[in-house]
């Protein structure tokens, strides 16, 4: 696969930034109660350690490439490739259900048909997003979507 010439990084919508903080946040605090109780050091600094594997080996870095091939979503340590050539429609949407998103501000992007033939990514530069992959994978703009052209 061709390298990925610019990622975007995910957009963070304000309320989930905060939901992301406070685990990190009663960490620390657990730690440094537990620093000055004297007690307990281990189960605080193994909570940490594991919240710590989690945020790094599922959500950050959370971003989406562009390369000649494909879209690389890369969240944490986890890598999908979709590739350009299968894409069938992008659009917007406010779908709630689990996606390496951190906003609500997503784009759905079918590239198959059936539920594990799409995915849901919300690049912080949507348009940006949008104008560079409708050029790469040649697709149209049809109305706040994107769509492959019939073939002839």
């Amino acid at each position: 696969m061709s390298e990925v010439s610019r990622w975007y990084p995910s957009k963070v919508d304000w309320w989930l930034g905060i939901l992301l903080a406070i685990a990190p946040a009663m960490c620390v605090v657990s730690v440094a109660v537990t620093v000055a109780a004297g007690e307990g050091m281990g189960a605080a600094l193994g909570g940490a350690g594991f919240l710590a594997l989690i945020y790094l080996g599922l959500v950050f870095p959370m971003r989406y490439g562009i390369s000649d091939t494909a879209i690389v979503v890369r969240h944490g340590l986890v890598r999908q490739k979709i590739p350009l050539k299968d894409i069938l429609e992008v659009r917007p949407t406010r779908s709630p259900l689990s996606s390496p998103a951190l906003s609500l501000d997503r784009l759905h992007i079918r590239f198959g048909e059936g539920f594990f033939k799409a995915a849901m990514i919300s690049p912080a530069d949507k348009q940006e997003f949008l104008s560079e992959l409708a050029a790469r994978a040649g697709l149209q703009r049809d109305g706040d979507r994107l769509v492959r052209a019939p073939s002839r």
